[in-house]
């Protein structure tokens, strides 16, 4: 920017000050800027100052009790939300890791079974699915018993697969099945007591409805609080002196 065009900047923020102290201090030029009503422009100020001090200090105290509901909310939420996902994950609990698979057709997870026959996956929890495995010369099969009570053969090419790991992989799911059902027993035996949590956490308002009353409390003290409608009444009083002595009223 060149000489000129910070000589436009400095008039524009000179010419914006000095509009801006005309309509602060209304009247004419010499009510807003000379001496001799200088104590006029401190008293006008001074009670402007006062009124808007308290204002903020009363808004402050309102977000802050406002706040206070806010987060006492978020708090029962929050609470309400880690019951109900513990008893979700008693009721259903999620997969887990992938332990071990065989071929393409059976992956172990922790406390699932997925099985692919036919282009189809679908996943059992384990502690509802059996196993038993049968064997030709060139294959093994492995018949997955459902929660339905049918049944889905898969079949392992022994040349791709031998027949050990085949073996092997059954033991490995009829461990985990019999260790996922006495898991299921505990879990099960958890959810009463973790159905009573969700319960609770959802009758808790206590903290949501102190929250409110002390902003009733606040709202119902700021209204007696005479404070604030008499640094109106100053204000205005200040407002009509200037009045009186130039004609125009100030905001």
């Amino acid at each position: 920017m060149g000489p000129v065009g910070w000589i436009v900047v400095v008039v524009l923020a000179v010419a914006t000050g000095v509009l801006w102290l005309m309509l602060r201090y209304p009247g004419g030029w010499r009510y807003a800027f000379t001496a001799e009503y200088a104590d006029n422009r401190r008293d006008l100020d001074a009670a402007r100052g006062r009124l808007r001090a308290l204002e903020h200090e009363a808004r402050r105290e309102r977000d802050r009790a406002r706040s206070g509901i806010t987060a006492a909310e978020q708090a029962h939420q929050d609470r309400v939300g880690r019951a109900r996902e513990h008893l979700d994950r008693l009721r259903s609990p999620a997969r887990g890791d992938l332990r071990s698979s065989l071929g393409d057709g059976l992956r172990l997870y922790d406390r699932a079974l997925e099985v692919t026959t036919q282009g189809r996956t679908a996943e059992y929890p384990l502690h509802e699915v059996s196993l038993r495995d049968e064997y030709s010369r060139e294959e093994g099969h492995v018949y997955v018993s459902l929660p339905t009570g049918r049944q889905q053969m898969v079949t392992v090419p022994l040349e791709e697969t031998p027949q050990a790991e085949v073996r092997k992989f059954v033991v490995e799911v009829f461990n985990a099945v019999t260790d996922a059902k006495a898991a299921a027993v505990e879990r099960l035996a958890l959810v009463p007591r973790a159905e009573a949590d969700v319960r609770e956490a959802e009758a808790d308002t206590a903290g949501q409805e102190e929250a409110r009353r002390e902003l009733a409390e606040l709202l119902a003290r700021q209204e007696s609080d005479t404070r604030i409608p008499q640094a109106r009444r100053e204000l205005d009083a200040e407002r009509d002196r200037w009045q009186r002595l130039t004609g125009s009223r100030p905001r």
